[in-house]
């Protein structure tokens, strides 16, 4: 799906709004993220409050770190308040060349292992906004309806 058609849906649903929890070490992209998706447009924060899906940013040129974001992962989706909320995986910083395959990363995080929830991995680059139209259209996909604010 192209960027015109995310716009499009982005703006089907703008009077809608959404849950979303942003979690990951420190140092993976989260703010990165966050700012990306902010220069997409400057109206998201109007509609993500709360959580309807989590997102869960991974450095995938840190190869250290991504057994303690296995870790981590793993232990936070424990918690029962969790169970079923769709799942967003992020692998930031694919503009590094030592950065993680997507296939390299989703074994690493054994995301193969999660089966109590829809799990969905795409390899970003905050930086050079790659694939971050995608994450938009995935975040208005799975955006809960809360309430609908009257066109006047």
């Amino acid at each position: 799906m192209g960027l015109w058609d995310s716009f499009l849906n982005w703006f089907r649903r703008l009077f809608q709004e959404a849950e979303v929890s942003l979690v990951g070490l420190q140092n993976a992209g989260k703010s990165a993220l966050v700012n990306a998706i902010a220069r997409f447009h400057t109206t998201w924060e109007l509609y993500c409050r709360g959580a309807s899906a989590i997102l869960y940013v991974v450095d995938a040129a840190d190869r250290d770190s991504v057994p303690i974001s296995k870790s981590e992962l793993h232990d936070f989706l424990m918690k029962s308040s969790l169970n079923g909320i769709p799942l967003l995986v992020l692998g930031n910083k694919t503009d590094k060349s030592e950065a993680l395959s997507k296939q390299a990363l989703m074994d690493q995080l054994s995301l193969e292992t999660i089966t109590d929830r829809e799990v969905c991995c795409y390899m970003i680059s905050c930086k050079d906004s790659i694939n971050i139209d995608a994450v938009i259209d995935w975040l208005i996909n799975h955006s809960k309806t809360v309430k609908r604010i009257p066109l006047v």
